[in-house]
């Protein structure tokens, strides 16, 4: 019996290579949103605690104070807001990846059942052709004892 070789093998070689490499892109891009919105939330954090800590002075400390926090505020927004920027840049590019990895996953599916259904008729025609092929030396087997008995009776 001949083996199952498909022509489309190839392809379907670089689609799975392709979908490992996009699933492996969309976990770091899950890890870097991860680790910006963690930092945001910390600059939060750190923001809210500063300004806890200036309000349970009394006014005579906290007046001089705020003005220093309020510049050093101001700063922080800023970077929150870069770091925000960044945020939308990483989700909007994992949302891209996302919809490349789908069609590519799908691809694959296709493939793979394609791949398959090839498969199951290559058996089929397989075992079609050593039926034919039992077949023919269940006949010539006949023919010959045919042939053998009726030599035998002519004798």
């Amino acid at each position: 019996m001949k083996r199952f070789k498909w022509p489309l093998q190839r392809l379907l070689d670089v689609t799975l290579q392709r979908e490992l490499a996009l699933r492996a892109e969309l976990f770091a891009l899950s890890r870097e949103i991860a680790r910006l919105r963690q930092r945001i939330a910390s600059l939060r954090a750190a923001l809210r605690a500063l300004l806890a800590e200036l309000a349970r002075r009394s006014i005579e400390e906290r007046i001089p104070q705020q003005e220093v926090f309020m510049r050093s505020a101001g700063t922080d927004e800023r970077k929150i807001a870069r770091l925000r920027e960044q945020l939308h840049d990483k989700e909007t590019l994992r949302s891209d990846k996302t919809r490349q990895f789908l069609k590519v996953k799908a691809s694959r599916e296709t493939l793979e059942r394609l791949r398959e259904e090839a498969r199951l008729r290559h058996r089929k025609e397989m075992e079609r052709a050593e039926q034919k092929q039992l077949d023919e030396s269940a006949g010539v087997s006949f023919a010959r004892r045919t042939l053998a008995t009726q030599v035998k009776g002519v004798s």
